[in-house]
C-alpha cells in the first residue's frame, strides 16, 4: 500500500542525543589511531625496522632514498592539517545547517499559528453569517408566508388571480427558506454548538444516507467529547464531511466505516472505504486532502492517508486534545494579571 507520512521534528532529548552522537566516533577513531601507533612503534623495535630499512636502501644511496621518511612524516602532517581544515569546515557547515533547520522549524510553527487563525476566523464569520441568515432572513420570510396565506384564504372565493399569486408567493417563499436552509448548514452544521459532535456526525451521516442509498454508511463513536474547543471540533467534523463528499464522487458504491475515539491525550477518526482507492503516486489537482492536512496540521496533529488502485480509501488524522484550548498562564503571567 501507498502511505503518505507528514514529517515530524525530532523531539528535544532526540536533538541533543544528535548533537552528542558525532563526538562519540571521533574519540573511538582517535584511540584506534594512538593504539595502532603504539602497536607499530613496539613492532618496528622489536624487530630492528630502521637498520633493516637502511640496509635495503644503502645500495642506492645516490637516489637518496635514505631521505624518504622524514619526507613522508612531513607529507602525513601535510594530510593532517588538509583533514583538519576539511573537519572545521565540516563543522561551520553542520551548524548553518542546524542554524537553518531550526528557523525552518520556527517558520513552519508560525505558519500554523496563522493557519489555525484563519480557519478560527473563517468559522467564526460563518457562524456569525449563519446566525444573521436565520434570525433576520428567516423571520421575514415566515412573515411573508404567513401574509401570503392570508390572502390566499382572503381571496379563495372573490379574486381567482390574486388567489394563484398569493399562492406562487408562498412557494417562492417556501423555495427560499429551504434553500437559506441549505446554506445555514454548509456554513455552520447543525446541532454542533447546541448537541456537541457526535449528535452533529450522526446527522451529517443521515443526510448522505439519504443521498447515497447504495453505500453502506457505519459510524462508531468512543470516548467524551465535551469540552471540546470550537476549533477542534469544526476541524474534526469536516474532515468526516470532506471524506463523506470524496465517497460521494469516487465510492458510490461502497462500505464506507467511520470511527471516532478520544483518548486522554488525543482525538483519533478514521474513514476507511472499500471503493476502487486513488494512486497515491499520481499529483492530485483536488484541494479536499490538502485542506484536511492543514486543517489538521494546524491544530499541531498528525495526517496520514493509505491507498491503492482497487484496494480503497483510508485516512487517519490524530489531533491533541487540548489542541485550540488556551494555554494555561505561567507565574510570571499570573502575577502580571494582577
Amino acid at each position: 500500500m501507498h502511505s503518505t507520512m507528514p514529517t515530524e521534528s525530532l523531539p528535544s532529548f532526540a536533538k541533543d542525543a544528535d548533537r552528542r552522537a558525532p563526538h562519540s566516533p571521533v574519540w573511538r577513531d582517535l584511540a584506534c589511531v594512538l593504539a595502532a601507533t603504539l602497536i607499530a612503534a613496539a613492532l618496528f623495535a622489536r624487530f630492528d625496522f630502521s637498520e633493516y630499512a637502511y640496509r635495503l636502501t644503502r645500495s642506492a644511496e645516490r637516489f637518496q632514498v635514505d631521505e624518504l621518511p622524514p619526507t613522508l612524516v612531513v607529507l602525513a602532517i601535510g594530510f593532517a592539517w588538509f583533514a583538519w581544515r576539511r573537519y572545521r569546515e565540516a563543522q561551520s557547515e553542520v551548524r548553518r545547517r542546524r542554524a537553518l533547520e531550526e528557523e525552518a522549524e520556527h517558520l513552519l510553527a508560525e505558519n500554523r499559528r496563522l493557519a489555525n487563525q484563519a480557519l478560527a476566523a473563517q468559522e467564526t464569520e460563518r457562524r456569525h453569517l449563519a446566525r444573521e441568515l436565520h434570525d433576520e432572513l428567516g423571520q421575514y420570510l415566515n412573515a411573508i408566508s404567513l401574509d401570503a396565506g392570508r390572502i390566499r384564504d382572503l381571496s379563495a372565493t372573490r379574486e381567482a388571480e390574486i388567489h394563484r399569486l398569493s399562492l406562487a408567493l408562498m412557494q417562492s417563499a417556501t423555495h427560499v427558506y429551504r434553500e437559506i436552509g441549505g446554506m445555514i448548514r454548509k456554513l455552520r452544521p447543525i446541532g454542533l454548538d447546541e448537541f456537541g459532535l457526535p449528535t452533529a456526525l450522526e446527522h451529517c451521516v443521515d443526510g448522505w444516507r439519504e443521498r447515497l442509498p447504495d453505500v453502506t454508511f457505519t459510524l462508531a463513536v468512543d470516548g467524551d467529547f465535551d469540552n471540546l474547543s470550537d476549533a477542534l471540533n469544526i476541524t474534526l467534523y469536516r474532515l468526516v464531511q470532506e471524506g463523506l463528499t470524496n465517497v460521494s464522487k469516487f465510492a458510490r458504491t461502497s462500505r464506507v466505516e467511520i470511527y471516532l475515539a478520544r483518548a486522554p491525550e488525543e482525538i483519533v477518526v478514521t474513514m476507511a472505504d472499500d471503493g476502487p482507492g486513488v494512486d497515491l503516486a499520481k499529483p492530485r489537482t483536488g484541494l479536499g486532502l490538502i485542506g484536511m492536512r492543514e486543517r489538521v496540521e494546524a491544530l499541531g496533529g498528525e495526517f496520514q492517508i493509505v491507498s491503492e488502485p482497487g484496494a480503497g480509501f483510508l485516512f487517519c488524522a490524530r489531533v491533541p486534545a487540548q489542541a485550540g484550548l488556551p494555554l494555561p498562564a505561567t507565574a510570571d503571567e499570573a502575577k502580571s494579571t494582577k
